[in-house]
């Protein structure tokens, strides 16, 4: 009967535990669809979509990342001109060819996009023959809810190895407790 008890204990302090496999945030699993617009993961990001050309940009510490392609094929666009605006900067995206991918790197641009709200951003794409306007709107979000978001993260796995280690704590006393008392009756 003893051999029950600490089956019992074990097995509910490892479903305990387990509980910490459940801390996540809420990103998609592969059959939700992926937004890219808005704040996703910490990163603002957006996306902007024409008849010839699809954007995705990604604002990272110093720059702003964007990937550009083709709308129909996927095809990347690659060495094309890019220029973009979003209130009263203005800058101008190199192409890294390492990457295959477009960097804007200006200062005064960056930091303006880095500032918390909705900033309306505009992108004179030129890829050799063709050229397209793409709209789009970035959305960083203020740094104190970043923060906190992170300071949270923590607190379910805390709060699992915690209830993992009182349930072991309550199988060891009642065990103990079934012994002694198992002593008295002898």
């Amino acid at each position: 009967m003893t051999m029950n008890y600490i089956r019992w204990t074990a097995a509910l302090a490892v479903a305990a535990a387990s509980f910490a496999a459940f801390a996540h945030g809420d990103e998609p699993h592969g059959d939700e669809s992926h937004s890219v617009t808005g704040v996703a993961a910490g990163v603002p990001r957006f996306e902007a979509t024409s008849e010839g050309f699809e954007m995705i940009g990604r604002l990272e510490g110093d720059g702003l990342t964007l990937f550009i392609n083709r709308f129909e094929t996927n095809e990347p666009v690659l060495q094309a001109k890019v220029e973009l605006e979003s209130g009263t900067v203005k800058a101008v995206a190199a192409y890294q060819a390492d990457q295959g991918s477009y960097v804007v790197k200006d200062v005064a641009f960056v930091k303006a996009l880095n500032q918390p709200g909705a900033h309306p951003l505009v992108v004179t794409l030129t890829a050799g023959k063709e050229a397209d306007l793409l709209e789009a709107t970035l959305t960083v979000a203020a740094r104190q809810v970043n923060r906190d978001d992170e300071s949270r993260a923590p607190i379910v796995p805390a709060m699992a190895g915690a209830l993992g280690v009182a349930v072991i704590g309550a199988g060891a006393l009642t065990l103990r407790r079934r012994r002694v008392v198992k002593g008295e009756a002898q």
